[in-house]
């Protein structure tokens, strides 16, 4: 099958967005501009997929209990904040491009060891391409979270980050469509709305024409716009939760940084800490919003006739079952689980028998139970 190279392939989509751009929206163009998007999101695919080919980006070897990415334009503080989150000391100057490559670092916080990586600040036009965006877009794109560092002087760059990201197909603080769609081999789509908002059938098999879908079954279990539907037939998106470490506080007064705080969450959705990382004011907050916007747990492992060690916890993903529990401790005892007694946040009562398939939660404490 043929593959659009990059440089055709922007080309192409800028042609496209430039056509998106001069369509008013009306009832009579919505199948049209649907359309229009579709191929965009088709490109981009095939772009995407040409880079994977050509190993375009960097080598990052992920590490930790999660990896988080700080996300910003050039001289943003994000190397300021390296240095005070993990002690990594990175080149710092007040001006752009300071950091020319991924520099990573550790937070250990809370028992858990966080991967930090420093990205080479991103520029208006990453979408095509400009200062090497293609690169550090590989990287952002197996984080577990992001923290943008934003210049307080500079506020409105969040949202062009925002809007750059989204053009390369990542979503900040957004989930994956709840839709379903099992294709068949005739009989045309039928659509299944239960009740949401969705898109119109005809931009609906629009969309789905465009990806060479004629015949299938499609659910929705939420309101759906037209760009979600995309992204959902596309699947090429990422969905990556997000934070804003709104640096530099040092440099304006306090109603300016509270209107700022307020702005943002509202138009972002992300939970926003204004910080001064020069000063190395908030920081501890900082610590606190990136533990709990990776949903990480910390389960607590107790011997069957012994004590629980409160100072070593075993971190997880958030909604880890037991068999995750033992999963982390060694794989191979997987098959011999009986089952497990549970003290905390996610029993009923203390030492509370369980299952394999139980969700635990954050401060449990564990003894399981093998067959052996």
């Amino acid at each position: 099958m043929f593959m659009i190279d990059k440089t055709s392939g922007e080309k192409k989509i800028e042609e496209l967005q430039e056509q998106y751009s001069k369509t008013k929206y009306n009832k009579a163009t919505n199948k049209y501009l649907g359309q229009l998007r579709a191929k965009i999101a088709k490109i981009r695919r095939e772009i995407e997929s040409h880079s994977r080919r050509s190993g375009t980006g960097y080598s990052v070897r992920k590490s930790g209990n999660a990896t988080v990415v700080l996300v910003g334009f050039p001289n943003a503080g994000k190397s300021s904040l390296l240095r005070v989150l993990t002690g990594v000391q990175s080149k710092v100057a007040d001006y752009a491009f300071t950091t020319l490559d991924v520099i990573p670092g550790m937070l250990e916080y809370n028992g858990a060891k966080i991967q930090v990586l420093d990205l080479p600040g991103l520029i208006q036009g990453a979408h095509i391409g400009r200062g090497g965006s293609l690169k550090i877009i590989s990287v952002i794109r197996i984080a577990d979270l992001m923290l943008f560092v934003i210049d307080i002087n500079a506020h409105q760059q969040v949202y062009q980050l925002v809007d750059e990201l989204g053009m390369l197909n990542i979503r900040v603080n957004q989930e994956r469509p709840k839709i379903r769609l099992e294709r068949t081999a005739a009989g045309g789509v039928h659509i299944e709305g239960n009740g949401h908002r969705i898109p119109g059938r005809d931009v609906i098999l629009s969309v789905l024409n465009e990806f060479k879908i004629f015949n299938g079954d499609l659910v929705f279990y939420q309101d759906t716009t037209d760009q979600m539907l995309i992204d959902f037939v596309a699947d090429n998106c990422v969905y990556i939760r997000g934070v804003v470490a709104l640096n530099k506080i040092d440099t304006a007064d306090s109603r300016k940084i509270e209107a700022l705080k307020n702005e943002i969450e509202a138009k972002t959705g992300m939970r926003v800490i204004p910080i001064s990382a020069k000063m190395a004011d908030n920081i501890d907050d900082v610590k606190k919003k990136v533990f709990d916007g990776l949903g990480l747990i910390r389960v607590y492992l107790k011997p069957k006739d012994g004590s629980p060690d409160f100072g070593k916890p075993l971190v997880l993903d958030g909604g880890a079952s037991i068999i995750e529990v033992v999963r982390k401790i060694n794989t191979k005892l997987v098959k011999s689980i009986k089952y497990a007694y549970v003290s905390g946040p996610s029993s009923k009562f203390a030492n509370q028998r369980v299952g394999e398939d139980h969700k635990v939660m954050d401060g449990d404490v564990v003894t399981v139970v093998f067959d052996f």
